[in-house]
């Protein structure tokens, strides 16, 4: 999320309410959205919220790319981040089939 806020805080006074506020909405929602997840009682709200979570960190590499096409960020910048992305990606994925196990076993 840091990287993100650090990335975002030079871009047009044009785009605050807009690319830059949708970035770091879906980049705060991301770990916010697993807490929740976590928090939940039964197996599918958790569910629920883990797959929001990755829905948001899919909607925040879209914003990444939209952004280095208008030439806010750089290259470098976008491959830091969206490596970190897909290393979040993998794990949250990890996640959701790991729960989806330990239902299936005390089902």
């Amino acid at each position: 999320m840091k990287m993100v806020y650090s990335a975002t805080k030079d871009f047009p006074a044009s785009e605050r309410f807009n690319i830059v506020k949708h970035t770091r909405e879906c980049a705060r929602n991301i770990p916010a959205n697993i807490a929740e997840g976590f928090g939940r009682f039964h197996y599918q709200e958790s569910m629920q919220f883990y797959r929001i979570a990755r829905g948001s960190l899919l909607e925040l590499k879209s914003d990444l790319y939209c952004s280095y096409d208008n030439g806010y960020i750089t290259q470098e910048q976008l491959s830091v981040i969206t490596n970190k992305i897909e290393k979040v990606l993998a794990l949250l994925n990890g996640l959701i089939k790991s729960s989806f196990r330990a239902k299936s076993l005390t089902s």
